[in-house]
């Protein structure tokens, strides 16, 4: 089939490769996104063998702004900023780790970038496989034909970008906060106002998960609670980051990066299953913000293979990029998130009134005063007791 792709606006405003840092990468003819979403890919240049399943390509640069599997890291190994060998690495893995070479990257004069590996005299281009106007595409290699598909725009990510940024896109909502469970491979600080970032640090009585804000810097890698400002991605913005020297110590978090629906016969990694013994996620119970057993609406189905009948079987899976907390037989099947600014006796329906001041039940403050006019219908913490607001 032919591509509608063209050259795209993008392939103008793209600042192309300019020193080591994060960037999105798009094809120039079809119009289509990279993303990481497994960590087994295989190319044996010498055997023209290819295994590039890893690698999805979408359309839709909202689908990528809220993504972490979208964000690639180049690295320049030798060479020059026009031609040179490179590393692409993202969601903590890159071409060297997956298939043991480095590739190579030459810029052209429509200002995009051809990506190519050679053996024995045969030099093989990365392209874009689906020549359509589907929304998803598959990365391939490329060697005669339309060089468009083997053409690639290069942007560098930054807050300010009118599109090339990474904000974050809620999947919780109680009483108008927003919170998305999240994990990434780079390190990164809220750049938007009115966002917070917590983890998990203590259990408390069985019942409550004491969450600790993470003031500043958040190190690679590291499962947590991010609180954004509003439901949409555009101001819920974060600074990537190259390195960090912070630390988060005790965090009861975990988190996975791959997701991958395409992939979970090949490689095992390309998923996490959900274990509802080992594993609690964060869900709404009730209006309170929690850590539940129950993964409904919380993971995704995948089918996979069960290979002692090679019959398929659906398996609940985290999503990608996605934190939860690690469990064991003394964890309770529920547990209420507790919030900085908010102690246990301000949740517990039974408390001992004093705490003044109107709260949400995920522990935002609303009001210092325990006056609930006018506010919407809906459960609040009033007092220190929980109160139910009907108008």
């Amino acid at each position: 089939m032919a591509a509608i792709g063209t050259a795209s606006t993008f392939a103008q405003t793209g600042s192309g490769f300019i020193g080591n840092g994060y960037y999105r990468i798009k094809n120039y003819k079809t119009d289509r996104y990279i993303y990481v979403t497994d960590n087994r890919d295989h190319y044996d240049k010498s055997r023209d063998k290819e295994d590039f399943q890893a690698i999805q390509l979408w359309k839709d640069i909202d689908r990528a702004i809220p993504s972490p599997a979208s964000v690639i890291y180049i690295e320049l190994i030798s060479g020059n900023n026009n031609s040179g060998t490179f590393d692409l690495k993202a969601q903590g893995t890159g071409v060297h780790s997956l298939t043991g070479y480095y590739v190579g990257v030459v810029r052209l004069r429509n200002k995009t970038y051809e990506v190519s590996a050679s053996a024995s005299g045969v030099t093989k281009y990365l392209n874009d496989k689906e020549q359509s106007s589907r929304a998803q595409g598959k990365m391939g290699t490329w060697t005669e034909g339309d060089t468009s598909y083997r053409q690639w725009v290069v942007d560098k990510i930054t807050t300010d970008h009118a599109t090339n940024y990474v904000g974050i896109k809620p999947t919780i909502q109680i009483d108008g906060t927003y919170y998305k469970p999240f994990y990434a491979s780079f390190p990164f600080r809220a750049a938007s106002a009115n966002m917070h970032i917590y983890y998990i640090e203590t259990i408390k009585s069985k019942k409550y998960a004491m969450a600790k804000e993470i003031v500043g810097d958040v190190p690679a890698a590291t499962p947590v609670l991010i609180e954004c400002a509003s439901a949409s991605p555009s101001e819920n913005r974060i600074e990537l980051l190259t390195s960090t020297s912070a630390t988060v110590s005790g965090n009861k978090l975990g988190g996975t990066f791959f997701c991958n629906p395409d992939r979970p016969q090949a490689s095992p990694d390309a998923y996490t299953v959900f274990n509802a013994s080992t594993m609690r996620v964060f869900s709404v119970v009730d209006g309170e913000l929690v850590l539940t057993n129950d993964g409904t609406g919380r993971v995704e189905r995948v089918t996979a293979i069960d290979w002692s009948t090679f019959e398929d079987i659906d398996l609940d899976c985290i999503p990608a990029n996605t934190s939860y907390m690690k469990a064991d037989s003394q964890t309770a099947e529920i547990l209420t998130v507790v919030l900085p600014g908010m102690g246990v006796n301000d949740i517990i329906k039974d408390s001992t009134p004093g705490v003044e001041g109107v709260y949400s039940i995920s522990g935002a403050r609303l009001r210092a005063t325990n006056d609930v006019e006018g506010l919407p219908a809906g459960m609040y913490i009033v007092g220190g007791k929980k109160v139910a607001v009907n108008n």
